[in-house]
């Protein structure tokens, strides 16, 4: 192991978990699981495909969280007050500088209402309650306003929370049990958690959550954050936003991310050009055409950038399923794969135009032209030749009738000459001592070999 690797190996382990995801979301890996689950995900980076770019990625974040750190012990610790007045805004020193929040495809930001803002804690207890004010601008208004009439909902005013501990971009995580309060009104949160012990954070993914209709649109309004002190730093923010539709965002990848045709065939014969350590060259590769989440035949084919393999997904099917629950995993490869990294196959585009509905796979071959692939099925329309109960040979023309040709007269003298046949060797066995007859009382003879 080179000294740059154990020195990169030795400041992971002082990373924090949205370091861990910063580094594996860079190298196109899944960014999902617990903070060792992440660590070894690096480490093994690290160990058996280390790069530069890794190296200097792992500096970066160590000098970061560094500085941080030091920045922290030099200044005192902001005060936060439970009870604000109405007329006082948030505290300048308690707004969050720093961590911003992730990019969310299915919310286009419109404004920032309120900057990141720490939840502190201001009691010894674990249940802790943070208050803030908000208020909407003459802008933020009308925007909200012309959605209402037109009778959509697309424009909310929406609160994100999420850590406060890294330099970097932040997901949205909510605190253990966490409950918000709107001008005195409940506002429903959504999460569920996966273990009822006590500080477990609920699971992902967790959602920016809706305010809008608690909130007054000319005068200040009040929010209050309910949520478990159990050590972890968490801010919150609240921006204006438009939600985005599935539909959306896929007509924004067929006119924005749409990889041209000859550098999908370049890739192609980079996966069939022969490796010059392996003896075996591969001559053709095989696609198939049914997406692999939904098993149905693709429309849009994509894949991520970071990905290498060929096969595709459709791109249609992905956003609503990242609509309803999103993860963002390739469901090829399983590597972190975000909506900016998204491209669509003109190639195999191609093909599914020109090829049949009833084809499911092609092949590429090594001339740069592709065929389609046929499977060999049993043609059900024919039916099947019967069979004699007890035989393999089927009923055909090659049935003889016994009967035709013979009289009653001949049929007797037959069954009279094999019966003083079988009559003979009975006697000649019996004679011999081989076989011993016996009359049960059932009357009928049977035979029994004598030792």
């Amino acid at each position: 192991m080179s000294t740059d690797v154990l020195e990169a190996t030795v400041m992971l382990e002082q990373l924090r978990v949205t370091d861990l995801r910063v580094v594996l979301s860079k190298m196109g890996r899944s960014r999902v699981g617990l903070k060792k689950v992440l660590l070894r995900r690096v480490s093994d980076l690290l160990l058996n495909e280390c790069s530069p770019e890794l190296l200097a990625l792992v500096r970066e974040l160590h000098t970061l969280l560094q500085l941080a750190r030091d920045s922290r012990r030099s200044k005192p610790s902001p005060v936060h007050i439970i009870s604000v007045p109405e007329c006082v805004s948030p505290s300048p020193a308690s707004v969050c500088a720093e961590p911003q929040m992730i990019k969310l495809p299915f919310y286009h930001t419109l404004d920032t209402v309120l900057p990141p803002a720490r939840l502190v804690p201001t009691c010894g207890g674990i249940m802790q309650i943070s208050d803030f004010l908000i208020h909407l601008n003459a802008d933020q208004q009308t925007q909200i306003q012309k959605s209402r009439k037109s009778g959509s909902t697309s424009v909310q005013v929406v609160l994100r929370i999420g850590y406060s501990e890294s330099v970097g971009v932040e997901e949205d995580q909510y605190p253990p049990n966490i409950s918000v309060c709107v001008n005195h009104t409940n506002c429903p949160v959504q999460c569920s958690y996966s273990s009822n012990k006590m500080g477990t954070e609920p699971s992902r993914p967790c959602r920016p959550i809706d305010i809008t209709p608690e909130l007054h649109m000319s005068f200040t309004n009040r929010f209050s954050v309910e949520w478990g002190n159990f050590g972890k730093d968490y801010c919150v923010a609240v921006y204006l936003v438009r939600l985005v539709s599935s539909q959306e965002l896929l007509d924004e990848l067929r006119v924005t991310s749409v990889e041209q045709r000859d550098l999908c065939r370049r890739r192609v014969f980079e996966k069939l050009r022969s490796d010059p350590e392996s003896e075996i060259t591969a001559t053709r590769l095989q696609i198939s055409l049914t997406c692999p989440l939904v098993k149905m035949r693709m429309r849009v084919p994509c894949r991520a950038r970071g990905c290498s393999h060929l096969q595709c997904f459709d791109a249609s099917y992905f956003l609503q399923m990242n609509e309803r629950k999103p993860r963002w995993i390739c469901p090829v490869c399983h590597r972190y794969a975000p909506y900016d990294a998204l491209r669509i196959d003109s190639l195999l585009c191609g093909v599914l135009e020109s090829c049949g509905e009833d084809v499911e796979e092609i092949e590429f071959l090594s001339d740069g032209t592709w065929r389609a692939v046929t499977h060999d099925k049993l043609n059900q329309s024919d039916p099947l030749p019967l069979k004699h109960k007890g035989s393999s040979k089927p009923v055909g023309s090659d049935v003889v009738d016994l009967t035709q040709g013979s009289s009653d007269d001949e049929d007797f003298q037959k069954e009279e000459t094999v019966s003083t046949h079988l009559e003979d060797k009975c006697v000649h066995f019996r004679k011999s001592g081989i076989v011993k007859t016996s009359r049960p009382k059932s009357g009928k003879h049977r035979s029994k070999t004598i030792n």
